[in-house]
């Protein structure tokens, strides 16, 4: 067996316990699921969400290559098409699942209700995905065509409402007050080129390394400065909304935050999307100047903090019941455990969105070629991003 092999049988080994969960989802429904009448939405839902948006976020970075004409970002413009690809498809695959029938994404496509932000939200990401197809293949059969710049464009303006139109989805839930409001559109949008830049750092340090290479200091100080002025944002951001809700005078904002603070969703808050999420990554970031194990160990954090972030993000929204009627009792907060079906679809998404990219990587030319259309010749040496690995 050889080392890429080696390297895959992880991926793949999750690709098939991903498939055991499909199969039980589509055979047992929603009973497979631990999401109940009072918490629809779980950790399918946590997962698209983590999946799409990083998948943006990925796509943008790609575009500020595109257009800005520095070394350190145009070195990334192929590789973060084809991991935004890698990371979209397996999202798709997860809320297809979660809908108990993939046709039903083709469905609503086809019967569009422009009032609905979910009808929008899959029309926008499927635009997406026809756009990454045709900038994947132009990078690599010619990368000079005038015409990529026009799609590129197109591209970057997509992106953007298609993921503050994902935020909007919850925002515009007028009956969930923790979600409600302009907050969310904006939230995800940093949240997204974030982990964008995480996944893109983490995507081609690991890459690098398996081929005897390293990543070129200026790629990883662009990615690590992109990194922590996007924690610094969400940080504040967090932190303004959480003390905004706890002086709230609606009593559901203020259990929701409280649920975060110090209540059931503390542990996850405090350990995942505060200290693995933010705080750690940031000193990591920090304390040791960009440097390339320190910022890759970094990114690695900021996934598992994003990925925490999107769980508490929709179990918060839930978690508070609804008085529907005043004077009745009811439970202090909603109880939701993920299955294993759940964990072993998210496990699934992982492992074949590492196969996707790690394909890519075999198969395409993912560094920038002097040839490429936005190329500055002064500059045509750094653009692969690569160098030998030193010991």
């Amino acid at each position: 067996m050889s080392r890429f092999e080696r390297w895959m049988a992880a991926p793949a080994a999750m690709v098939l316990v991903g498939l055991a969960g499909a199969v039980n989802k589509i055979i047992n429904g929603e009973h497979a699921l631990g999401t109940t009448a009072a918490m629809p939405w779980g950790l399918l839902i946590a997962g698209y969400v983590f999946f799409a948006a990083a998948a943006t976020g990925a796509g943008l970075i790609a575009s500020l290559g595109h257009f800005s004409g520095k070394p350190a970002l145009m070195a990334l413009e192929r590789r973060g098409m084809f991991l935004a690809l890698s990371l979209l498809i397996p999202g798709f695959g997860l809320i297809g699942i979660e809908l108990g029938n993939p046709l039903n994404m083709i469905y609503i496509l086809l019967s569009p209700n422009f009032t609905s932000g979910i009808w929008w939200m899959g029309f926008l990401y499927s635009i997406y995905l026809a756009l990454l197809l045709i900038e994947c293949y132009y990078s690599q059969v010619n990368p000079t065509n005038k015409n990529l710049k026009m799609v590129s464009a197109l591209a970057v303006l997509n992106k953007i409402a298609a993921v503050c139109n994902l935020g909007a989805i919850f925002a515009l839930a007028g009956v969930r007050l923790f979600w409600n409001g302009y907050y969310f559109p904006i939230y995800i949008l940093v949240t997204a080129i974030l982990s964008g830049a995480a996944a893109l750092l983490t995507a081609s340090y690991l890459t690098g390394k398996r081929a005897g290479l390293e990543i070129e200091p200026a790629i990883v100080e662009a990615l690590g400065k992109i990194m922590a002025g996007c924690i610094v944002i969400a940080a504040a951001m967090t932190a303004l909304k959480l003390y905004a809700n706890l002086q709230a005078a609606e009593q559901p904002l203020r259990e929701t935050a409280a649920a975060l603070v110090s209540g059931p969703l503390a542990w996850r808050f405090w350990l995942g999307e505060v200290g693995a999420g933010m705080l750690l990554p940031l000193a990591l970031l920090l304390i040791a100047n960009f440097r390339a194990k320190h910022t890759f160990a970094a990114a690695v954090l900021i996934l598992i903090g994003v990925f925490a972030m999107r769980a508490d993000f929709i179990a918060a929204g839930q978690i508070i019941p609804q008085v529907v009627v005043e004077g009745v009792q009811h439970t202090a907060y909603h109880v939701y455990s993920a299955t294993w079906t759940e964990w072993a679809l998210l496990a699934g998404a992982t492992g074949a969105s590492v196969l996707m990219y790690a394909f890519a990587e075999y198969k395409f030319t993912l560094d920038a070629e002097a040839a490429d259309t936005f190329a500055d010749p002064e500059c045509v040496a750094d653009l692969t991003g690569r160098r030998k690995l030193t010991v």
